[in-house]
């Protein structure tokens, strides 16, 4: 951590500022508590208990809101001190600020305060957090002790008699792990009957990575008509990345008006999803748009959506069809319908196909050409899988 080159005694005016429930907390004061130093930390560590609980929720409300505009910013030891608070909204954005850091001697305390703590908020967000632990399990960054306990503890709270919310947030949490038993936990959820269910079900599904499994369950609920399940239908279709999705997703930018969720998440989805020619359509959104948030958010999916096709190209070493040329040129938005031809093949199934003339040809050829895997670019193939 780079700590912030702030004085003691300068830091000393902005803690007594905080005290001071007489005055508003000048806003210029907010970015101070980021990179904390020792020095400061303790001084307000010294004074925790003297905040009034209102003063630290705006204080952390604001904090949040920096965070999401300047994610340099380190919050990490304002957000372990709130982690004790009294007050129950402040320990809640304080789990949230954390779920940027992976600090792995986190894990004991977000089960603990997960399965105790009073206040089902914390402990429905507690669960949340376990699953960026999960997430760096499956990527080997911390130990498979450690994420065998996150697992368990999460399996257990998901089959206990726990609050409803704490289980689906359990459930969520539990889409990222490849253990045999979350896709029955996935389904069951899903066919349950039950909106919120279904809505953390698919949450879940757009965790697992497994597009292949979960891509008919999801591109069912695209149109449903509760809002929840159709955001994280949305959500879930950019996440497997489902090329299948994309006409409907296409189809939602233009019925729904910039301030729906539903074209914020199709917008968001369809630049994960990738394809050419759908940077011309969101050019000509940005052209159109006449409010800065919405132009901010816009430029901001281009650039995701070039990075996304960015990746997709690599997979022109292996002479793979584009997997985005998809036929797109009819879409106009002033235009009343949409023309798109159906989808074409999957890249899984061009993939699939080309690996399997490739082993046929060397197995007739008993070649020793692509005996390394680097020859194959499996490496490239298997990130982007």
């Amino acid at each position: 951590m780079t700590e912030n080159p702030l004085s003691t005694e300068r830091f000393q005016q902005i803690v007594d500022a905080l005290l001071d429930d007489d005055a508003e907390f000048p806003i210029v004061y907010f970015p101070s508590f980021s990179d904390l130093s020792e020095e400061n930390l303790n001084l307000l560590q010294s004074v925790w208990n003297q905040i009034t609980p209102h003063r630290k929720v705006n204080l952390f409300e604001h904090l949040e809101v920096l965070y999401e505009s300047d994610t340099l910013m380190d919050l990490e030891a304002i957000a372990l001190l709130a982690l004790d608070d009294s007050n129950s909204v402040v320990r809640t954005n304080a789990i949230r600020i954390l779920w940027d850091f992976s600090n792995y001697k986190l894990i004991p305390r977000f089960i603990k305060m997960m399965q105790e703590d009073i206040d089902l908020n914390v402990r429905a967000q507690a669960a949340n957090a376990l699953g960026k632990f999960i997430y760096l399990g499956e990527l080997e960054e911390i130990r498979p002790d450690d994420l065998h306990l996150v697992e368990e503890s999460l399996l257990a709270v998901l089959r206990s008699a726990e609050h409803e919310l704490v289980r689906m947030k359990a459930l969520e949490a539990l889409g990222f792990s490849s253990r045999g038993e979350v896709p029955a936990l996935i389904t069951n959820a899903f066919q349950s009957g039950s909106y919120n269910w279904i809505a953390a079900a698919l949450f879940a599904m757009g965790r697992s990575a497994d597009d292949e499994k979960w891509e008919t369950d999801v591109l069912s609920m695209l149109a449903h008509p509760d809002i929840r399940i159709q955001r994280e239908a949305v959500r879930a279709a950019g996440e497997l990345e489902l090329k299948s999705a994309r006409k409907l997703l296409l189809m939602w930018i233009k019925e729904h008006e910039a301030e729906d969720d539903i074209w914020t998440e199709s917008i968001w989805a369809l630049s994960k999803i990738g394809g050419e020619k759908l940077v011309e359509v969101f050019e000509k959104l940005l052209e159109e748009a006449d409010d800065e948030e919405e132009q901010e958010f816009l430029q901001d999916a281009i650039d995701n959506l070039y990075l996304t096709n960015g990746i997709l190209k690599d997979f022109e070493m292996l002479a793979l069809d584009d997997p985005t040329d998809l036929p797109l040129r009819e879409y106009l938005l002033q235009n009343e319908t949409i023309d798109l031809e159906e989808e074409a093949p999957s890249w899984v199934e061009d993939l699939e196909e080309k690996l399997a003339a490739q082993v046929y040809d060397d197995d007739e050829d008993e070649s020793d050409d692509f005996e390394d895997e680097d020859d194959l670019n499996l490496g490239v193939l298997e990130d982007e899988e």
